[in-house]
């Protein structure tokens, strides 16, 4: 959490998922396209306390005294945006940590919704996703502004303002491609041999 907004948080060096950062996308094909990631937080760290401060922050802002009630049943019914990690620990990097979830405005188009700003280790805004570093398993440093809202039942969630790449990590999923994976193919008596 930050000194001037108790419910704006800077996370460093947490690992990133599903980052949808420059063309958003529909959730199961459905409502708007959205931007957004997740970010992997150690269970251990620090930083995890810093964003249930500030959860609890924009719950009192937004519901006062009956701020403790209404997180305690937003949680039971899973409308908190940091959520256990053990609950998908069959994932890569999940185990042993939290997992919150931030996403942009929605638009209704893929093109016209909200977008972070990303910007690379020397803090270069990256407008060109073909130059973007950040992949599912690296790590980042990341800034979201965590909010209650009571629109669609009530919950607090977390919005991905700016997302930076920190250093590489072990890619999650299938791992891209290593110089030496494919040989260059020559017309003639190889050209074929694909099949």
């Amino acid at each position: 959490m930050t000194t001037e907004n108790p419910t704006r948080v800077r996370l460093r060096g947490v690992r990133v998922d599903w980052p949808t950062l420059y063309k958003g996308q529909q959730f199961n094909g459905e409502g708007k396209f959205r931007c957004g990631a997740t970010l992997i937080v150690p269970a251990g760290d620090p930083q995890h306390k810093a964003l249930d401060a500030a959860i609890s922050a924009a719950a009192d802002l937004k519901w006062k005294d009956k701020a403790k009630s209404t997180l305690k049943a937003a949680r039971a019914k899973d409308k908190v945006c940091l959520r256990d990690g053990e609950m998908k620990a069959h994932l890569d990097g999940y185990a042993g940590a939290y997992y919150l979830s931030a996403n942009c405005a929605g638009g209704d188009t893929e093109a016209e919704c909200a977008k972070p700003q990303v910007l690379d280790a020397q803090l270069q805004i990256v407008s060109d996703p073909r130059q973007c570093r950040i992949y599912r398993g690296c790590y980042v440093n990341a800034l979201v502004d965590v909010y209650a809202d009571s629109r669609f039942g009530d919950g607090v969630f977390a919005t991905l303002v700016g997302v930076q790449f920190a250093r590489d990590g072990a890619a999650f999923g299938t791992a891209p491609i290593a110089e030496g994976d494919f040989e260059a193919i020559t017309e003639g008596a190889d050209a074929g041999d694909l099949l």
